[in-house]
């Protein structure tokens, strides 16, 4: 107990060092749970547009077949599968939309609107008409890019036509965007439309499921390929974001792990200081019969008080700041974007305790040096000053 004695002693009677050391590690820890409730916050963000605007599984139909049919069987099963929200039968091909002299190819997707916006929230990004308009009659949406392309606006008629397809006379009802170029180059219509365009009967070619989990989505991909149909889930869909952000997580953390380390270097300091300043009292305890391994020990823990003490004052203030400001939600428009996408602040509850304990391994590792060399002091020349 007399190391913690006076390790506590040494704490008190510099109050300035300390507040030094507790705030160089206190700061940086709080910048570190700032910067990575930011990181969690857009991290949020833009799974969260993919996961609105993307199926979470997409069903395709067996291998060396075109179409799936019997559907309706099919989706039955999915209904049945544990965490599906959604489910949404859709007919796809490639068409031809001339205007005026313009002309563009899109993928033009057919199916209910009601259920397609379930799984992909087309809706939501409506700038003139309403998706559920393409229900009743040849109508058709267009993403912007499309109808800019074509130069046409809600209520002209447009001609689609591509080769072994029927053509058709589409009125365009809703023009959406959604600030994706792959979505905003695209079309919807019904599901009876597409049939007609492409000529076929009660048959689909992909399947669209939304689920309240999409991080099952891997599951419920495993549990539909068991029926022989082949299907997959968002990450095979789109892996550079994982990828993407897999990337940022490192790099940046092992940024903020060098802030840490270098706020350690300030513990370091206070500790070399303390060993300069009391010699004479190290000696007075060596000559009191104190081991080597007495006196490493009052500078280990007394390294790891400031480093502890740190990391949790670090662990308030960056929780405070970053609780504060998410609390005024931010919001900002991207120009590429119609909505506003409100800026987040997610403070992970590991984090909280992940680098409080960090700050306290830190600290006793840059105590060690001090320790030792205070433990190694010639006990005559320390009571001599």
């Amino acid at each position: 107990m007399l190391e913690f004695f006076v390790a506590a002693k040494h704490i008190r009677t510099r109050k300035r060092q300390t507040a030094l050391a507790v705030g160089a590690i206190g700061l940086a820890v709080a910048i570190i749970i700032v910067f990575r409730s930011i990181m969690n916050g857009m991290e949020a963000t833009v799974f969260g547009m993919v996961f609105e605007l993307a199926p979470h599984v997409l069903v395709l139909p067996k291998e060396g077949e075109d179409y799936i049919y019997l559907y309706r069987t099919l989706v039955d099963l999915i209904w049945t599968i544990p965490g599906v929200a959604a489910v949404s039968p859709t007919l796809g091909a490639t068409a031809t939309l001339s205007f005026e002299g313009n002309v563009q190819n899109v993928w033009m997707q057919g199916g209910d609107p009601a259920e397609m916006n379930k799984v992909m929230s087309i809706g939501k990004y409506m700038i003139e008409g309403d998706f559920d308009s393409i229900q009743t009659g040849r109508r058709v949406v267009l993403g912007e890019e499309v109808a800019n392309r074509l130069g046409i606006k809600v209520g002209d008629t447009v001609a689609a036509s591509f080769p072994d397809a029927k053509p058709l006379s589409l009125v365009v009802s809703g023009i959406f965007k959604t600030g994706v170029g792959e979505w905003d180059s695209s079309a919807f219509v019904s599901l009876p439309t597409a049939r007609e365009f492409l000529g076929r009967g009660s048959v689909i070619n992909y399947i669209n499921i939304h689920l309240e989990d999409p991080y099952q989505a891997d599951f419920v991909a495993e549990e539909i390929s068991a029926l022989g149909y082949d299907a997959t889930s968002w990450r095979d869909l789109f892996p550079e974001f994982e990828e993407m952000f897999a990337f940022e997580r490192f790099s940046n953390n092992l940024i903020l792990a060098l802030v840490l380390l270098i706020s350690a270097f300030g513990v370091a300091n206070v500790m070399n200081m303390i060993v300069l300043e009391k010699t004479r009292e190290l000696g007075m305890l060596m000559a009191m019969g104190s081991s080597s391994s007495l006196i490493s020990r009052i500078f280990i823990v007394e390294s790891g008080v400031l480093g502890l003490a740190g990391g949790l004052v670090g662990v308030g203030l960056g929780y405070a700041i970053s609780a504060y400001v998410n609390s005024q939600e931010y919001v900002v428009t991207p120009p590429e974007s119609p909505q506003p996408i409100l800026i987040q602040f997610i403070v992970s509850p590991i984090d909280l305790m992940i680098f409080p304990i960090l700050a306290l391994l830190l600290s006793i590792a840059a105590g060690v040096y001090p320790a030792y060399k205070a433990s190694h002091l010639d006990p005559v020349v320390a009571l001599r000053g």
